[in-house]
C-alpha cells in the first residue's frame, strides 16, 4: 500500500511541476467534453418545425381541373392551398414540373411534388363509374444527404393526408348537394319508396277488377251462340268493356316503374368481399415472409404490423356481421348465412393474430403461422362462395317481380288486341263466322291468366318497396347526407383519432442523444489518456520491493483522477451549459463519474497488459460500441453480430443509467447498470494483472520492431 501511495504522490508532483503536463491534462479533460456538448447542440431539435421548415421541397401544380355536372373542380389547387398553410416542410412553389425536377437533380431542392394535369379527372372518376386511382409524382434526392430523405418523408405523408382530405371533401360535397336538392324538391327517398309501394298496391287491386271484367267477358262469349240475334248490342257492350280494359292497362303500364334490378346491395356485398380478400392477401404475404424466416427480421416485421392487421381483420369482421344482419332482414337468408360464416372465420383469424408474439419458440411460431395461413385461406374460400351467391340471391327477387309485371302487361295487351280484332270481325261477319266466338273465349281466358300473373307480380313488388322504405340503413344514409358537408368530410378523411400518451417524455432530440455523445466523449478521453500518459512505473529509491499490483494501482491513481474530472466536466457542462433535460441531475453526475472510472480502467488495463496492441483494442472497442451499442439506432434493427455483442458493451449500461436520470427512474435499472459497470471494472483489473507477464515478450518484440523502423514512436 505504501508503494501505491508513493507512486500516486510522485505522479501528482510531476504533473503539477510541468506546464506542458498541466496543459495536456487540461486538454484531456476539456477537448473530449466539448465534442459531446457540440454534438448534443447540433442534434438539439432536427425534427422540429424550426428545422424541418428549412428543408426545401418544390411543389408544381399542372392540374387542369375537371367538370362534373356543370361544376368545375381543381383538386391540385386545393392541395397547393393546403400546403401553403403547412409549415412542416419548407415548401417552394414553382411554375412547372420541369423546374421542380431540375431543382431536385441539381440539389437545390431535397425533393419535389408534381400534381399531373389529369389529377382532378382521376379523383372524380368515381362520378362516371370509370374508377381510376389518382397519382402524384414525387421526386427525391437521396444523394445530397442521408437523413434528409427521412425528414422529407414527412412531406410525402403531409401531401397524402391533404390529397385524401381533398378527395373526401369533394365526394362529401356531391353527396351533400344531392341531399340538398332532394330536400328542396321534397324528394325524400323514404317517402318516395313508401308512396311507390302504395301505388303498386293500388295497382294490384285494380288488376283484380280487370280479372272480374275479363271473366265476365268469357261468360258472355259462351252465351253468344244462343243470342246471335241480339249480338249487335252485346258486341258493343263487350267492345266497351275491352276498351275500358285497354285504358286501364295504359294507366297500369305508366304506374309500373321501369326499374332494372337494384344492384346496390349486390355491389356493397361484392365490394366488401373484394376488399376483405385484398386485406387477407396482404396478411398472407406477410405470413409467407415470416415462415421463410421465423427467427429473423421478417417475423419481427410481421409482429410489428400485427396491430394494423388485427384492426383490419376486426373491421372486416364487424362489416361482415352488419351485412349478415341487413341481408337477413331483407330476406336473403343464404347470403346472410355465408356472411355470418365469414364473420366467424375472421374472428378465428383475429384470435390467432392476437396470440402471436416474439416470446414463442421457432416451432411454435411456424405452427401458429401455418394454422393462421390455413384459416385465412378458408376466409378466402368463404369470399369466393359469397361472390357466387351475390348475383343469384340478391338480384333475383326484384328482377323477377318487375319482369313478371312487364311480361304480364305485354301479354295482356297482345290478348286485348286479339280480342278487339275478334270482336270487330264478329260484328261484321257474325252470320258467316260463328266459330269466331270460340276463339274469342280462348283469348279472354288467356287474358284472365295474364292478369292473375300481373296481380301476383304487383303484390311482390309492393312488399319489396315497403321493406326498402323502412330499411334502417337507408335512414342512416339520409341522416348522414343531411349533416354538414365540412364535418362529414373531416370525419371521413380522419375517422380515427389517436389518443397518445408519452411514457417517460423527453423534451427534445438533443436531450435524448446526450447519453450517447457523453459516453462516447468519455471513452475517447480515456483512450487518449492511455495513449499520452505512460502506464509503466520507473524504479526509484523510494519504491522498495515494487510488486506488479503495486505498480498497476499506483499509476492508475492519476488515471482515476483524470477520469473522474472528465466525468464531472462533461456532466456539469451537459446540465449547465447545454441545459439538457434531467430529472435526477446528481445521479447523472454520479453516473458520469462511474463511467470515467470504469472507462479509464478498461483502457488502462489494455495498455498496461498489451502495450501497443492494447491501444489498438481500445480503438476497436470504441468503433464497435459506436456502431452497435444502440446509441443511434435500436439494437433490434442492427445486424446479428452486434446483437450478439450487445450485452458485453459498457456503452449500453452507461447510456441506460444516464437515460434513467434524464427521463425518470424505473425498477432500480439505474443501480443495476452501475453494478454491471463495476463488474467491467473488476474484470479489467484481473485482465491487466493476469496478461502482463505472458504478453511481455510480445510487447518487447513489437517495441523493437517499431524502433527499427526509425519513424514510429
Amino acid at each position: 500500500m505504501k508503494n501505491i501511495l508513493n507512486i500516486a504522490r510522485y505522479d501528482l508532483k510531476k504533473i503539477t511541476g510541468s506546464v506542458v503536463a498541466i496543459i495536456t491534462i487540461m486538454g484531456l479533460c476539456l477537448v473530449p467534453c466539448s465534442y459531446a456538448w457540440f454534438n448534443i447542440l447540433s442534434n438539439w431539435a432536427p425534427y422540429e418545425l424550426e428545422a424541418t421548415g428549412r428543408i426545401a421541397v418544390a411543389v408544381a401544380n399542372a392540374d387542369e381541373g375537371a367538370t362534373v355536372a356543370g361544376v368545375t373542380v381543381n383538386v391540385g389547387d386545393k392541395i397547393v392551398d393546403a400546403l401553403k398553410a403547412n409549415d412542416d416542410i419548407g415548401w417552394v412553389f414553382v411554375e412547372s414540373d420541369s423546374a421542380a425536377k431540375k431543382g431536385v437533380r441539381s440539389g437545390k431542392y431535397y425533393a419535389a411534388l408534381v400534381v399531373p394535369e389529369n389529377f382532378s379527372r382521376d379523383v372524380l372518376s368515381f362520378s362516371n363509374g370509370d374508377l381510376t386511382n389518382p397519382k402524384l409524382k414525387y421526386y427525391e434526392n437521396e444523394k445530397k444527404n442521408a437523413i434528409a430523405p427521412k425528414i422529407t418523408g414527412k412531406a410525402e405523408q403531409a401531401v397524402r393526408e391533404e390529397v385524401n382530405a381533398a378527395f373526401v371533401e369533394t365526394l362529401a360535397g356531391y353527396v351533400s348537394d344531392a341531399a340538398s336538392v332532394a330536400e328542396a324538391t321534397g324528394a325524400d327517398p323514404t317517402v318516395m319508396l313508401a308512396d311507390l309501394a302504395e301505388k303498386v298496391d293500388s295497382l294490384a287491386r285494380d288488376i283484380q277488377s280487370c280479372i272480374i271484367l275479363s271473366q265476365s267477358a268469357a261468360s258472355l262469349t259462351v252465351a253468344a251462340g244462343g243470342l246471335m240475334d241480339a249480338s249487335g248490342s252485346l258486341i258493343d257492350s263487350t267492345q266497351g268493356v275491352l276498351d275500358q280494359n285497354d285504358k286501364l292497362l295504359d294507366d297500369l303500364a305508366n304506374a309500373v316503374p321501369q326499374y332494372q334490378a337494384d344492384t346496390k346491395v349486390r355491389d356493397a356485398a361484392a365490394k366488401l368481399a373484394e376488399h376483405t380478400k385484398k386485406n387477407m392477401d396482404t396478411i398472407l404475404t406477410g405470413i409467407e415472409a415470416a415462415l421463410a424466416e421465423p427467427d429473423g427480421l421478417a417475423y419481427d416485421a410481421f409482429i410489428a404490423a400485427k396491430p394494423a392487421n388485427m384492426l383490419m381483420v376486426k373491421t372486416a369482421q364487424d362489416n361482415a356481421t352488419t351485412h349478415a344482419n341487413n341481408l337477413s332482414k331483407a330476406g336473403y337468408t343464404d347470403l346472410a348465412a355465408n356472411f355470418t360464416q365469414l364473420s366467424t372465420d375472421l374472428g378465428t383469424v383475429y384470435s390467432e393474430l392476437d396470440a402471436l408474439s416474439t416470446d414463442m419458440s421457432t416451432e411454435e411460431r411456424t405452427a401458429a403461422l401455418e394454422q393462421l395461413k390455413k384459416d385465412i385461406e378458408k376466409v378466402n374460400t368463404d369470399i369466393d362462395t359469397i361472390n357466387e351467391l351475390v348475383k343469384t340471391d340478391i338480384e333475383s327477387d326484384l328482377a323477377k317481380a318487375l319482369s313478371n309485371t312487364k311480361k304480364s302487361i305485354a301479354n295482356y295487351r297482345t290478348s286485348l288486341k286479339t280480342a278487339n280484332s275478334d270482336l270487330g270481325s264478329l260484328s261484321k261477319l257474325m252470320s258467316a263466322y260463328g266459330g269466331a266466338l270460340g276463339d274469342l273465349e280462348g283469348s279472354v281466358n288467356k287474358t284472365t291468366a295474364s292478369l292473375k300473373a300481373l296481380q301476383n307480380g304487383a303484390g311482390n313488388l309492393s312488399g319489396i318497396l315497403s321493406g326498402a322504405a323502412g330499411n334502417e340503413l337507408l335512414q342512416k344514409l339520409m341522416d348522414l347526407m343531411g349533416n354538414d358537408e365540412s364535418a362529414v368530410a373531416e370525419y371521413l378523411s380522419n375517422p380515427i383519432k389517436m389518443d397518445t400518451e408519452v411514457i417517460w417524455p423527453v423534451e427534445n432530440y438533443g436531450s435524448a442523444m446526450s447519453p450517447f455523445y457523453t459516453v462516447l466523449a468519455q471513452w475517447v478521453g480515456a483512450l487518449l489518456t492511455a495513449v499520452l500518459i505512460k502506464v509503466k512505473v520507473k524504479k526509484r529509491d523510494d519504491l522498495v520491493n515494487l510488486k506488479l499490483h503495486e505498480s498497476f494501482f499506483g499509476r492508475y491513481g492519476v488515471y482515476l483522477l483524470i477520469g473522474i474530472t472528465q466525468g464531472l466536466v462533461v456532466a456539469l457542462g451537459d446540465l449547465l451549459y447545454v441545459r439538457i433535460q434531467c430529472q435526477h441531475p446528481l445521479l447523472f453526475v454520479l453516473a458520469a463519474c462511474v463511467n470515467g472510472m470504469v472507462f479509464m480502467m478498461v483502457n488502462y488495463a489494455l495498455v498496461f497488459a498489451l502495450d501497443n496492441i492494447g491501444m489498438a483494442l481500445g480503438v476497436i472497442f470504441l468503433v464497435l460500441q459506436v456502431a452497435g451499442s444502440g446509441g443511434t439506432y435500436p439494437i433490434e434493427v442492427l445486424p446479428p453480430v452486434f446483437k450478439a455483442m450487445y450485452p458485453f458493451m459498457p456503452f449500453r449500461y452507461s447510456m441506460d443509467a444516464m437515460r434513467e436520470c434524464i427521463a425518470g427512474m424505473y425498477d432500480g435499472i439505474y443501480w443495476k447498470c452501475l453494478g454491471i459497470l463495476m463488474i467491467f471494472f473488476v474484470v479489467s483489473i484481473l485482465f491487466g494483472l493476469a496478461f502482463y507477464r505472458p504478453a511481455l515478450w510480445l510487447n518487447n518484440l513489437i517495441a523493437e520492431s517499431k524502433a527499427k523502423s526509425e519513424i514510429m514512436l
